[in-house]
């Protein structure tokens, strides 16, 4: 599969201008005019190139965006510190609506940003990307570290490669299905943030439901960022939120699910798109992922060869799948435990499935206590989930889910 880096349609017309040109001065044209046209495109295309791997135009008032950091203060004028989150704020009052002057219009907001950061977008000429990753524990180890590949030429098109110490796989996309070569199971939790956290930072926002945004301004380290919170209708609270650049379109900082922090730096523009070389994702101020982009370029040709599955690979994915990254919409809290176990430590496990429309059509207890079995199934049948899909299409998913009283 060849590839060119940056703009090779261009590339390519530059080459084929010269050809030309070249024929021409065989014929008479003076080698001096021929030298000065080729000058002329040569310094026609390095700018073109210098424009596509420019930084955007939403810089600070020193001219270059500021390094965005997790860290309780800044070390330098250069950085933005913003607070490790080690909390999450929790309301049971009851519903909460947002005044009509701050609300925004999510599913537009998120369609808006999400053409403007990443690269999940149909629009897109075929990419191919290449960024390496390391994966560190509670006490700041690295304990696993590799490279994810992808490259890119429709939503039911692709390629993608995972190879790392713990985890090899190779995944094919086509008009038969998804098949799948090494490793068999779905990328946990961790590996499928290296993929979303660069290519689709918007991911996450985009999986819940009854939520509203709205528009603020906060100010870290002297800096202000515009930023979109995102806010349950009622109980608990998410912390969701987005920070762009002031006055720009730059994604720099996102607050997830749980504790997890990302922040975006080295931005550069790729098909009109900002995109970070560098991103950092902490779980209550600690770093869990480090994720470096070390090739970002458009498919200059494609070969259909370079998507054909080899004979080893499995596949294709029928309707159901098991054991993967499924996102509650609706998850109830609380537990109805039998008196003897209330005073108890313990977690129940249930196998449950999930039909296609995301709603749980049965749930099974399958490890001790066996008394907190109806407890657990019957909070486990209440859950809505985000259906699963595969290359677009919904399927049914069996999985494990853990409910605890500790």
């Amino acid at each position: 599969m060849a590839t060119a880096k940056i703009a090779p349609p261009l590339k390519r017309e530059y080459y084929n201008r010269a050809e030309k040109h070249h024929v021409a001065g065989r014929h008479g044209m003076p080698r001096l005019v021929n030298g000065f046209l080729f000058l002329i495109m040569l310094v026609s295309f390095l700018t073109v190139v210098h424009a596509q791997e420019a930084h955007p135009t939403e810089l600070n008032r020193t001219g270059e965006l500021k390094t965005v950091v997790v860290a309780a203060e800044a070390t330098s004028g250069a950085e933005i510190a913003l607070p490790p989150l080690t909390s999450v704020r929790i309301d049971l009052s009851g519903e909460k609506k947002m005044a009509d002057a701050e609300a925004i219009d999510l599913p537009s907001w998120l369609s808006k940003v999400a053409a403007l950061n990443g690269l999940q977008s149909p629009d897109l000429l075929p990419w191919h990307i290449v960024l390496t990753y390391d994966q560190f524990d509670r006490d700041g180890d690295n304990i696993h570290s590799g490279v994810y590949e992808e490259y890119w030429t429709s939503t039911n098109r692709y390629k993608r490669i995972y190879k790392s110490d713990n985890f090899t796989q190779s995944d094919y996309a086509t008009d038969r299905g998804l098949y799948r070569q090494g490793d068999q199971q779905w990328p946990n939790a961790v590996q499928s943030e290296v993929r979303a956290e660069v290519v689709a930072p918007f991911a996450y926002a985009a999986s819940l439901e009854g939520v509203h945004g709205k528009n603020v301004e906060r100010t870290f380290s002297g800096y202000k960022l515009r930023c979109v919170l995102l806010e349950r209708d009622q109980k608990i609270s998410d912390p969701t939120q987005y920070c762009f650049e002031p006055g720009g379109s730059v994604l720099r900082y996102d607050l997830g699910q749980s504790w997890y922090q990302t922040v975006y730096n080295r931005i550069v523009s790729f098909q009109g798109r900002n995109l970070a070389r560098e991103v950092d994702l902490t779980d209550g101020g600690k770093p869990l992922l480090k994720l470096r982009v070390q090739t970002i370029e458009l498919i200059s040709h494609l070969d259909d060869a370079d998507f054909i599955p080899p004979p080893d690979a499995i596949g294709p994915f029928g309707d159901r799948v098991r054991d993967v990254g499924l996102h509650p919409i609706d998850k109830p809290i609380l537990f109805e435990w039998p008196a003897s176990l209330r005073t108890q430590h313990f977690t129940v496990q249930v196998e449950m499935l999930v039909g296609k429309d995301g709603h749980v059509i049965s749930a099974h207890g399958i490890s001790d206590p066996p008394e907190g079995y109806k407890a657990c199934e019957n909070v486990v049948k209440k859950m809505v989930f985000k259906a699963f899909l595969v290359l677009d299409k919904p399927v049914e998913v069996e999985q494990k889910f853990e409910c605890g009283n500790n």
